[in-house]
């Protein structure tokens, strides 16, 4: 009797070992859903990409980390994406730091102001290997956002009108969308205009019924895409306010650190691949979409040497304003000189030597 019921013990025993290992087996990994609220447009070769984002990374993590993109406007607006990635309202944001200057306006200078770095490639340096990532997350994490550069237009294209736009002069008393903080501040002090923010969604109306005179809008693809040149058959160039423009990711704090090692590895890769890719094809499109507005049968204007000389003593009288305010904003700027600076000397020997 005895020796059946310790066989049967050791069957009850084997049973309940094998029961709770199939259920640890059967157990399966966490999954984590996220929002990603996007300042570009459906049509936008950026928010294209993002949609590739986010295919790679529920690719990569076999279905455990999934990032649904939104074009603009359909769970937070413009400036309002950092508080609500700030709220944990979404999990991730994409913008463009300038953007974000009513939570601080030291991040103005985050983005390419006038004679910045005039190369996207000098401030792909300064973020991804020089002091920009850390200086903006000493901006973002206060916020309880982590920061990331996401991709760079470069220099945008200008100013598209309905009327011609010869120089400074023509812009006095005129209403133009140009993106918050230093780029508006310096077009308004330099030309005496207005200058709106308008979100993406809200400019084509704008223009069409007269509420806006000129309208910047990213570069030479971002403004095709926007569907402008049938409205605007007045182009005035380059986007002196911007010349190595930058677009951003915010990350909620609290989500990103829920996320296990090896989500945060795929995270932080794709997030780089993203960077690579939009940055070259987007400037690619935009040689083609420059080529289009020219056929299409838009005039295109250049600023005089008068203009630029013009823009530079305002952008500097502006910068010394920012540099004055705080510690964080006076830093940036000189972070940025000196960087620029480095670049300058080493490219005075090893730049384009074929159009001398």
């Amino acid at each position: 009797m005895s020796i059946k019921l310790s066989s049967f013990k050791l069957l009850f025993t084997f049973f309940i070992i094998a029961n709770l290992t199939a259920c640890k087996e059967e157990e399966k990994p966490e999954v984590f859903t996220w929002q990603l609220q996007s300042q570009a447009t459906q049509d936008s070769i950026d928010y294209k990409e993002l949609k590739r984002f986010a295919d790679n990374v529920r690719t990569m993590s076999s279905g455990r980390l999934n990032i649904t993109p939104h074009p603009a406007g359909e769970l937070a607006s413009g400036p309002n994406i950092y508080s609500s990635v700030r709220e944990g309202r979404i999990q991730m944001g994409n913008g463009w730091p300038n953007w974000w200057s009513a939570e601080n306006p030291a991040w103005a200078l985050m983005n390419a102001g006038p004679f910045d770095f005039m190369n996207l490639d000098s401030s792909m340096m300064f973020f991804l290997s020089g002091e920009g990532t850390k200086l903006a997350n000493e901006l973002s994490l206060p916020d309880g956002i982590v920061w990331r550069p996401a991709w760079w237009p470069g220099m945008e294209f200008g100013l598209l009108s309905k009327t011609e736009i010869k120089g400074l002069d023509d812009l006095n008393s005129k209403k133009v969308r140009i993106g918050p903080g230093l780029p508006s501040e310096v077009l308004a002090a330099a030309a005496g205009a207005y200058t709106l923010p308008t979100v993406p969604e809200e400019i084509r109306p704008a223009l069409e019924n007269g509420d806006l005179d000129a309208v910047e809008w990213t570069t030479a693809g971002g403004a095709w895409n926007l569907g402008l040149n049938d409205i605007s058959r007045h182009a005035i160039v380059p986007a002196v306010w911007q010349p190595s423009v930058l677009a951003d990711f915010l990350i909620n704090k609290q989500a990103y650190d829920a996320l296990p090692s090896d989500l945060k590895a795929i995270l932080e890769t794709a997030i780089k691949s993203y960077t690579l890719t939009t940055t070259m094809k987007a400037k690619v499109e935009d040689f083609e979409a420059f080529n289009l507005f020219v056929e299409n049968g838009v005039k295109i204007n250049k600023w005089s040497q008068e203009d630029l000389e013009r823009w530079k003593i305002i952008s500097e009288s502006v910068l010394d304003e920012y540099g004055s305010r705080d510690p964080i904003s006076r830093r940036i700027i000189e972070e940025k000189k000196a960087f620029k600076k480095v670049y300058m000397d080493y490219y005075q020997w090893f730049g384009p030597y074929d159009n001398e």
